[in-house]
């Protein structure tokens, strides 16, 4: 069985750096955590720190986007401010793809740290005919892990100067698709690769090492 850098760096897969811009979400107000969910520790650097080691070697353009630039500035990425502060994910994703570069944009929040190279890889070779993939498991799609192209700014600006923060609105008249999680971990102690921190309890599960091993996904794609 081939080890995980071996899939990763497989001939049969596009090279690295991959054409597509990174856009790590910072914003909220992380108020069941307590604190910013982007500066608490893991594995030896922070929750950003250790998501920006993922994509940075596998994407030719990387942007961190948050509503307060200023605590970003030392981490040697580009910052986006958010156009629309504290108005939810979507203003983000918008705020992204207006500086982005590429047509997509691979798009994941701050707390995700269990998001593997491999899974992304996956993803974004799913980006050619659609103008949106995201992550979908049994319990709802995730859209804060998801590849997204410019054909999506418009839908967004309209959603969002609407008042209109439904993903389902926003998907609507765009060629949208799901990369299916097949994993049945809702009774199991392992966490999933798209696990995201969102309370104290969350952070004390994987630092405790409840993420030791990850599920394997086969995927599939659904259209949305």
């Amino acid at each position: 069985m081939k080890n995980l850098n071996q899939i990763i760096e497989s001939p049969t897969r596009e090279a690295l750096p991959l054409p597509l811009t990174a856009l790590v979400l910072c914003g909220g107000k992380s108020r069941r955590m307590g604190r910013p969910k982007a500066f608490l520790p893991f594995e030896g650097t922070t929750m950003l720190g250790h998501v920006l080691g993922k994509v940075r070697d596998l994407f030719s353009e990387v942007f961190l986007v948050a509503n307060e630039p200023d605590n970003y500035e030392d981490l040697g990425v580009d910052v986006v401010k958010d156009i629309l502060p504290y108005r939810g994910p979507l203003g983000g994703i918008l705020s992204g793809l207006l500086v982005a570069k590429h047509e997509y944009s691979f798009v994941i929040a701050c707390d995700m740290p269990l998001v593997d190279k491999r899974l992304i890889r996956e993803m974004t070779a799913s980006r050619h005919g659609n103008d949106v993939v995201v992550l979908a498991h049994d319990l709802g799609v995730e859209p804060l892990l998801g590849v997204y192209s410019k054909n999506c700014i418009k839908p967004l600006e309209e959603s969002l100067f609407a008042g209109n923060l439904s993903l389902q609105e926003f998907l609507s008249g765009l060629k949208a698709q799901t990369f299916s999680y097949d994993a049945d971990y809702s009774n199991s102690e392992e966490l999933p690769a798209f696990f995201n921190i969102n309370t104290p309890q969350d952070y004390s599960k994987v630092i405790m090492g409840a993420n030791a091993a990850v599920h394997p996904f086969p995927a599939k794609r659904h259209a949305i």
